[in-house]
């Protein structure tokens, strides 16, 4: 073949590629054309989805997509099999409501969170993990430990147990652990008030204790939220006030109590950071989000920023204990990830959940859906973010095989801060810990209350600037 009759091919080549090129766009621009006008709403997810969304690049092709689905069903078949884990999905989308409030709900609760476990093919019992202050579950008397049995003399069973989320009034069959026997013994009941909204303050607990020589500062730290609503910052101020209390008794070691915190607010996890780092790290990049290439700039810096502290104190450590559960995630996790390369990071308890990526909300005043997809990745100084399947400890405990220390925060008998403290003063040694027993080998988890407190990843509250 001549050089002119290959020119030609070439030129034909081109045309055709060309023709079938356009026609391919105006094809797919015509399919959304017509879905924009008859599917709006869904339209309008797809959209958002294909822009912000940090695995945009495997939503599937739009000929291939049910727009006439509901918007839940469309959504879920947006995302990729690489968002969330175990049967589940991070990104998620939800109705919207008229009421303002927090990342955290203060929900209408009677004011205890709680882990229930199946005993037998049909009863089911609930062991309380924390009480809120100033709630139904209080004044009732209801403790961390206690375990509830029936409710209006019915055992709890697979119809019946979301009751404890909140209802009526109602009374309730308590039992205690008995080490001896290796068994619950009935206890007290106790009637417990209808259920209302609670104000569940996360900093929950908080203790300087005088151990070996050293002035230990514990916190028990439940969720990642500033305030009772995302325009109030009252949690935030109480916070800093423990800090600064715990910068005047002369803090020397640290133990951070995550085990029940499922996650929260970035601009939290950089307030908490920032009094924990040593002072060396003041000023230094406590993480970097990675979002997707269309967004301008990709990646965002977020500096441990001691502005954010005026009112609370920078603690200077060197070491920071964190005691954590399979329950542990996001945020918490974003902690333990960001503080790692600038001072030695001990972790006690169980292995974490292993979120490393961030959420943001997407609204429009013509539809009636909040859309929260995974935007980002959340990456350390170090450019590490290699925990996607959780944390594992230092020093594994399990709380829930070792019920006779499974006692009240800040009793430095109790399992995981006695393990701290024994770490702390060098005592502490692996063969001390004890393998399940006969009644704890027979619990099955079901579920628990802090599962719907939990956030689809690190809530992005902070401004990136992004366009």
């Amino acid at each position: 073949m001549n050089k002119r009759n290959k020119l030609y091919l070439s030129l034909l080549i081109f045309t055709l590629v060309s023709i079938f090129s356009s026609c391919g766009k105006e094809e797919e621009q015509l399919v959304e054309d017509v879905n924009n006008k008859q599917y709006p709403e869904n339209s309008w997810i797809e959209r958002t989805m294909r822009s912000k969304y940090y695995w945009y690049n495997e939503i599937p092709e739009v000929g291939s997509l049910k727009f006439d689905a509901d918007a839940e069903t469309f959504f879920k078949s947006l995302l990729s099999t690489k968002d969330g884990k175990e049967g589940y999905f991070y990104s998620y989308i939800e109705s919207t409501t008229p009421v303002t409030r927090s990342i955290y709900q203060t929900s209408y609760s009677y004011g205890f969170d709680y882990t229930l476990y199946k005993m037998s093919n049909t009863e089911f019992v609930a062991h309380i993990l924390y009480v809120a202050p100033d709630s139904p579950a209080s004044q009732a008397g209801i403790k961390r430990g206690d375990w509830i049995v029936t409710m209006d003399g019915a055992y709890i069973t697979e119809q019946n147990y979301k009751t404890l989320y909140g209802g009526k009034s109602m009374e309730l069959q308590l039992a205690v652990y008995n080490p001896v026997s290796d068994k619950l013994d009935l206890g007290k009941k106790v009637q417990i008030d209808t259920a209302r909204e609670i104000v569940d303050n996360p900093v929950y607990f908080n203790k300087v204790i005088d151990w070996g020589g050293r002035k230990v500062g514990y916190l028990v730290y439940n969720h990642f939220s500033s305030g009772k609503t995302d325009n109030d910052k009252s949690f935030d101020k109480d916070m800093l006030a423990r800090f600064k209390d715990f910068k005047t008794a002369g803090v020397n070691e640290f133990v951070l109590d995550l085990r029940y915190n499922n996650g929260g607010s970035l601009s939290c996890a950089q307030l908490l950071s920032t009094m924990l780092a040593p002072q060396s790290a003041l000023g230094k990049t406590m993480c970097t989000l990675e979002y997707n290439d269309k967004q301008r700039p990709q990646n965002i810096n977020i500096a441990l920023n001691s502005s954010l502290i005026a009112d609370g104190a920078n603690l200077n450590l060197q070491t920071l204990y964190v005691l954590v559960t399979e329950t542990s995630a996001s945020a918490s996790e974003l902690v333990i990830n960001s503080l790692k390369p600038y001072m030695n990071v001990v972790i006690i308890g169980m292995q974490t959940e292993g979120k490393n990526v961030g959420s943001e909300t997407y609204t429009d005043d013509a539809y009636d859906w909040k859309l929260h997809p995974i935007v980002c990745k959340l990456f350390n100084s170090q450019n590490k973010s290699d925990y996607e399947k959780g944390f594992t400890p230092d020093y594994k405990l399990d709380e829930a095989t070792e019920l006779d220390q499974f006692l009240e925060f800040g009793n430095t008998n109790e399992l995981l801060l006695n393990a701290a403290l024994r770490i702390i003063d060098g005592s502490y040694t692996q063969a001390t810990t004890k393998s399940a027993t006969f009644f704890t080998q027979n619990l099955q988890k079901v579920s628990g209350s802090l599962d719907r407190k939990a956030t689809p990843g690190v809530v992005i509250d902070i401004q990136t600037g992004q366009e």
